[in-house]
Formats: structure tokens, sequence, C-alpha cells
């Protein structure tokens, strides 16, 4: 329950699903520190997501949320946490001035409630969309030149006998810690093992 007359503000964190040694705490703990100093009643919102996948769930809760009027403020470390894209954020920065709702992110100097927060949001935005498709571009095009060049993409296939196999098992005692000593797929080890057996 919000107690009368203070406000209430979202904390978004999102972390990328690429990346699974990431914890929202990181995120979470200096967003909670930042509202306890502006004595803020807050609900959190944590997504796994990339920023530009739009189903990210806690995002669309924050949303509903946002429609239904409970929300004063929406707060991220950085604007590339509410996501990439100049388009979306400028379509929920839109709605956030509309319901007279105020964003902040507390590392960036991005807070709507002044002109110049504002054209900041603007700016890094399109920063943070023109980094991705450079990103994007230069990883496409390291692909095609070591396409043109031969070279194998993927992952290096990994060299295991069906016997060594067998032997990494035994020394380990068990697929899973043999995998885990040997920097080998479990999956890999099976698929050996099963040859093995194959040929008895």
């Amino acid at each position: 329950m919000v107690a009368e007359g203070r406000k209430r503000a979202a904390l978004y964190a999102r972390v990328s699903t690429k990346d699974k040694e990431q914890d929202p705490e990181t995120q979470l703990m200096p967003l909670r520190d930042w509202a306890r100093r502006q004595d803020l009643e807050t609900v959190e919102y944590v997504d796994h997501a990339t920023g530009r996948h739009q189903g990210r769930p806690e995002f669309q809760r924050l949303l509903a949320d946002l429609r239904r009027g409970s929300l004063d403020v929406v707060a991220v470390t950085r604007l590339s946490r509410a996501g990439r894209s100049v388009r979306d954020l400028q379509a929920f920065m839109d709605e956030l001035e509309s319901r007279g709702v105020r964003f902040a992110c507390i590392q960036q100097p991005i807070d709507t409630s002044t002109a110049v927060g504002r054209f900041m949001a603007t700016m890094l935005a399109a920063v943070a969309e023109l980094e991705v498709e450079m990103i994007t571009e230069s990883v496409k095009e390291g692909l095609d030149r070591a396409r043109r060049q031969g070279k194998r993409l993927g992952r290096p296939r990994v060299r295991l006998s069906p016997d060594r196999a067998a032997l990494l098992v035994e020394e380990h005692g068990s697929i899973a810690a043999a995998a885990r000593a040997e920097g080998i797929a479990q999956g890999t080890i099976r698929d050996r093992l099963a040859k093995n057996l194959s040929r008895g």
C-alpha cells in the first residue's frame, strides 16, 4: 500500500539474455538508493531480454501499471536499459509525458521534468541506436569476409574419440563432471559413448 502523499516510482532493470553472468541487482541497488533519497515508494520490474526484444514481460507489466495511473515516476540506470530503438523510446517518452509521469536515468543527465533532460533523452536514444546498428553491421561484414576466405564458422569441432570419452567419464566419475573438467559439452560426450557402445 502506497503511503498517502508519497509518489510511486517504477524501478526498471533489464539484463541481456546473452550474458548469463549479469545480475539485475547491479542496476536495482543504485535505483533503490536514488528512490530512497527522494522519498519515493517503489515497485520493481526486471526483464531478462535484449533491448530490442519487444516481448519483455516486465516492461509490459510496467506499461499496464502506467496506463492504470498507478505510477508517478519511471527510473532506470541508463537509457539503453529501457530500449535501443529511437522510435520505441520516443513513443514511450511521449506516453509518459502525456500521462504526466516523470522519467529519470540516474546515471545519465536525463530527467524529463526538465527541457534539457528531454533533449538529452532524444539525443542519447539516437546514439544508442546508431551504436547497435554499427555493431550489427560490423559483425555482418566480419562474417561475410570469413565466408569469402573459406573460413569455417561456428564452434570448432571437438576431437574426442569414443575411447577417450569413456576414459574421461571413468576418470571424473560422471558425464557432467567430465564435461565441466574438460570444457566439453555433455552431449558430445554422450554421443561418443553411444558410438562406443554401438561398436561393442
